[in-house]
């Protein structure tokens, strides 16, 4: 009796049968918002993946009601382990929350901006520092003009007006907002999160109105200091799943 073609198939591609076996069906999404995002209305598209599903919701902000979010829903395909840090206190405010799943359809939980926190609150105390900057943000030089971005009574702490641009993956960005005098660039990094914002501040009103395309080095206060690159967040290479089959493992 002849060996069915299908079971010959198998025996010379197991690994291939094998996979066919374990995959998962996952929504498969990438976008970038300017402002607020959701998806609950929308018919996302279904892939096939091996190791399970993954999603990330990560958000660059002025601090001023001015942000980009990148929204991502795909394939599992990084490390299985991995620490994100944050702080609470970076400027650019920024945010990020990753998750990785192995059942079907299981990277559904964020779907709108009420998945990450408001990185532009009023400021409680509501204290001014008297300095005034422009604020935007964008991926291309002339979304950040002096004549498209707001100008913006710099809250607390922040008495110094910061310009720069950096990269999210291969996308670039732009931004102008309040900083701290000490112009320090530091905000949340993991194995699966990278970005690269470099910069400078001044002193003065309205005085961040440069060109936000020119090659800064770093992100330095008007007096000599050094300020670290921004290894932070809003790429999204693939998302956390601390063990396939174990529990959803939300990050942030």
């Amino acid at each position: 009796m002849g060996v069915p073609r299908t079971i010959l198939l198998c025996l010379f591609g197991a690994v291939f049968c094998l996979t066919d076996a374990q995959a998962r069906q996952c929504y498969n999404f990438q976008h970038i918002y300017f402002g607020p995002f959701d998806l609950s209305g929308m018919k996302l598209h279904n892939v096939s993946c091996p190791q399970g599903c993954s999603e990330a919701v990560l958000s660059l902000d002025t601090g001023y009601r001015a942000s980009v979010t990148l929204v991502q829903k795909g394939c599992w395909t990084g490390p299985p382990t991995g620490r994100m840090l944050s702080d609470d206190h970076a400027l650019p405010p920024d945010y990020s929350v990753v998750r990785g799943c192995a059942t079907d359809l299981c990277n559904s939980d964020l779907m709108t901006h009420y998945s990450i926190p408001n990185l532009s609150p009023a400021p409680n105390p509501p204290t001014l520092s008297g300095l005034k900057c422009y604020a935007c943000l964008g991926i291309q030089p002339e979304d950040c003009t002096p004549e498209k971005s707001r100008q913006v009574q710099c809250h607390h702490d922040q008495s110094v007006c910061f310009q720069g641009n950096g990269q999210m993956t291969v996308v670039p960005v732009y931004i102008r907002t309040c900083h701290r005098p000490s112009c320090i660039i530091k905000g949340t990094s993991s194995p699966w999160t990278n970005i690269d914002l470099q910069g400078s501040c001044c002193d003065g009103h309205l005085c961040n109105r440069d060109s936000v395309a020119q090659p800064f080095t770093t992100a330095s206060a008007p007096a000599p200091a050094q300020a670290p690159l921004l290894k932070a967040l809003l790429l999204m290479v693939p998302l956390l799943l601390g063990t396939l089959g174990g529990p959803l493992t939300p990050l942030a």
